[in-house]
């Protein structure tokens, strides 16, 4: 996984060495985004202990 930072040099996401799945983390939530082959999208969330 590589990080994507923004203008303000904060972490965004990260993204996979693929490139087909990113990672979003807020607080004790991760939402992870994946690109299926027919240009749709995979969407899950799950709770993490910090």
């Amino acid at each position: 996984m590589n990080q994507v930072l923004d203008l303000n040099n904060k972490r965004v996401f990260d993204i996979s060495d693929d490139k087909k799945t990113l990672e979003l983390r807020r607080k004790n939530c991760i939402t992870t985004v994946s690109a299926n082959p027919d240009g749709t999208f995979n969407i899950s969330h799950k709770k993490v202990n910090q």
